[in-house]
């Protein structure tokens, strides 16, 4: 046993795979530790950069106190949380500290406009326990995903000089992703409560440590396999992992320093890891079916004397992420850019003729209902470009171009009339009196309506507009389209400079 962990074989690999590969190779390592820094594979370094930022940005939280007591004071007048959930326990207060602290940067941003805080406490709220659950889910469904990627980046780069970066995304395949991540969760979460036991935690981290690379070789592992293997795997050598990863104490300690601790400490951390699990794998005498890369049998390239050429370059079975059936999917588009610009006009001006009508219906008052001063309306033809852009590959599915209309105009409409909100204190419409609506900014009739008019603007709208451009003169047709966007943009620009479009039956300031 003592043998077969050949220390000093260990330390010269694990540092010939870091710093003896070519500047290149070296500076790709430290840029791909860099990365995963972000994402969960190391924080001691990053977090350190991340608190110079936000320092010298001016975004460190003075008024975050001050936010929380704000939420605070609205969850006290919340019955649910009053009367339900016993307020004076200290339940909900305690639910809005753990939310707050995986959402700190919503309060942060949405802190540059205390006014809005003050009037959407409710809404301030619901962002911040959204944005806590999008952080859960990244982090189990990509950052733990993205940590595998980077052990198998780091893995390969001892059998090669030279390892193109898409190999961090190999383990995001579609057919494995499912697999890896629960296998991951599975692996933090026993880590978790072993931790809790303090010294059951430290002896296990050791005993699944082989976990995380096991599955960077083969994302089929199950997680059952995972850590019988990792078990074994580990039986013996846990001492001696310690006491190697002690023998690199000085330049681990060098993480302290942010320079030297990303172009030292942690790629050769990364390194030291990898050979750890090369060391077990080729000691391990059962169950090597799950072991599935045979390239990993071979020996590493950085033991090839200065100026030897290696064998070839690898083959592996888990094969690069198929990127090239992304750019497919999204297709051409359905239309010639001169056709979109004429029919987001279009658009424009439909919308605007509609809100102007339907005003003038309902208060008998003829007012320019748009944010701008011209006869259009953005969001219109935003959302009338973003449909036939995005929906048209569904022309022949009406009921599923039907519900996605509705769920990008409700994006679209939520995102608009928050940011008139939050950014110009203005809103220009309020749907608070309507059935089914969601803070007054979107409500059911109106996603209705727009979905009605995205299935027009598809089979209708957008083809008669597409005719009508190829019957103009093609100078003509170029013409009309910069004097068209040229006098938008003034339009827009004029607003910037001296304000939006107001005034009766248009919007009112907050």
């Amino acid at each position: 046993m003592g043998d077969a962990w050949d220390f000093r074989r260990i330390r010269k690999t694990a540092w010939d795979t870091t710093f003896r590969r070519g500047w290149r190779a070296w500076l790709s390592l430290v840029s791909v530790c860099f990365i995963f820094s972000f994402v969960g594979a190391s924080n001691s370094s990053q977090s350190y950069l991340l608190d110079v930022a936000d320092a010298a940005i001016g975004t460190t939280d003075v008024m975050l106190p001050h936010n929380v007591e704000i939420l605070d004071e609205y969850l006290q007048n919340v019955p649910f949380a009053r009367d339900v959930m016993a307020y004076d326990s200290r339940l909900v207060q305690g639910l809005l500290d753990s939310a707050s602290k995986s959402a700190t940067w919503v309060i942060r941003l949405l802190a540059l406009n205390p006014a809005y805080m003050r009037r959407n406490p409710d809404e301030v709220w619901a962002n911040v326990i959204i944005a806590a659950v999008i952080s859960l889910v990244l982090h189990f469904c990509v950052q733990n995903v993205a940590v595998v990627g980077q052990h198998r980046y780091v893995m390969e780069s001892r059998f090669s000089r030279k390892v193109a970066w898409r190999r961090m995304l190999a383990p995001f395949h579609l057919s494995m992703l499912a697999n890896v991540v629960w296998v991951t969760v599975c692996y933090h979460m026993t880590l978790l409560l072993w931790w809790l036991t303090i010294v059951g935690g430290a002896y296990k981290s050791y005993q699944y440590a082989m976990v995380p690379y096991l599955l960077a070789e083969n994302p089929h592992i199950t997680w059952r396999e995972a850590r019988s293997l990792s078990k074994r795997m580990t039986e013996g050598y846990k001492l001696r992992m310690f006491w190697t990863q002690l023998s690199y104490l000085h330049v681990f300690l060098l993480q302290a320093l942010p320079l030297a601790g990303l172009l030292m400490a942690l790629p050769l951390r990364a390194a030291l890891g990898a050979e750890f699990y090369f060391t077990l794998r080729g000691i391990l005498d059962e169950d090597r079916d799950l072991l599935v890369e045979r390239a990993f049998d071979g020996p590493a390239v950085v033991w090839l004397q200065d100026g030897g050429q290696p064998a070839g370059e690898p083959t592996y079975v888990l094969r690069d992420l198929n990127l090239d059936r992304v750019h497919a999917m999204r297709g051409p588009l359905p239309y010639p850019v001169i056709d979109l610009v004429y029919i987001f006009f279009a658009f424009c001006f439909a919308g605007w003729l509609w809100e102007v009508g339907l005003h003038f219906v309902q208060e008998h008052e003829w007012v320019n209902r748009g944010t701008l001063y011209g006869p259009w309306i953005p969001i219109y033809g935003v959302g009338g470009v973003g449909i036939i852009v995005l929906l048209d590959r569904f022309r022949e599915y009406p009921e599923r171009l039907f519900a996605l209309t509705i769920a990008l105009c409700a994006v679209l409409e939520y995102a608009t009339s928050f940011l008139l909100d939050f950014m110009f204190n203005s809103s220009y419409w309020d749907y608070t009196d309507m059935l089914f609506n969601v803070n007054g900014r979107i409500c059911l009739a109106g996603l209705m309506a727009f979905g009605i008019g995205g299935l027009f603007g598809v089979y209708v709208a957008a083809p008669a507009v597409s005719r009508l451009v190829a019957n103009l003169p093609t100078r003509w047709r170029t013409t009309l389209a910069v004097l068209f966007a040229m006098a938008f943009c003034g339009d827009v620009g004029y607003c910037l400079l001296n304000g939006f479009n107001g005034g009766s039956g248009v919007g009112e300031k907050l």
